[in-house]
């Protein structure tokens, strides 16, 4: 599991992220967020404290790294996480988690059982300076996965999955029931 230090969880966080009633081949499961992929945002944005989970979840093709949840099946068969590959900052070890995940034939989640406030690189920007973390981190971003998966690895990604500048299409995953 991944919790970044800037973040707070709704009541019962980890119960959602590991709720049975989530389909078996969960290789990945992420929590909503009041901002992050766009996939696993939250239209209301409430305070952790005060989120209602829905028992609901959505098929997504990424899950935000700042809280995320791997099954032991997903680590074992993916290698775990790359951060040696990923350096630094960090920044795409999600994506590539993602991808590989799903090479794996494994399923990636969001649960509306799980909510986090993700307060937005407090630390980071503490210790990096705002503009130079984020052009930094980006940048590096960009250019790993780029030599990992090809000049076009973002095409691997539905719109409405990353976070754009301007968005054509906002939904980027498909929402389902959770069952009894």
């Amino acid at each position: 599991m991944t919790l970044n230090n800037d973040t707070r969880i709704s009541k019962g966080f980890v119960t959602g992220l590991l709720d049975p009633r989530l389909p078996g081949d969960a290789g990945i499961v992420g929590p909503m967020f009041d901002h992050g992929f766009p996939c696993a945002e939250d239209d209301q944005k409430p305070n952790a404290a005060d989120y209602i989970p829905r028992p609901r979840y959505r098929a997504v093709s990424a899950v935000e790294g700042t809280a995320l949840m791997l099954s032991r099946e997903c680590w074992q068969a993916i290698g775990g996480m790359d951060v040696r590959t990923f350096g630094r900052y960090g920044w795409g070890v999600d994506l590539d988690l993602a991808l590989r995940a799903r090479d794996a034939e494994f399923g990636l989640y969001t649960t509306e059982m799980s909510y986090v406030n993700h307060f937005g690189r407090r630390t980071a920007n503490t210790h990096f300076g705002r503009w130079r973390y984020l052009l930094g981190a980006n940048s590096a971003m960009e250019r790993t996965m780029r030599r990992v998966y090809g000049r076009k690895w973002r095409k691997r990604f539905p719109p409405g999955t990353l976070p754009q500048a301007v968005s054509r299409n906002p939904i980027g995953y498909t929402a389902y029931e959770l069952g009894e």
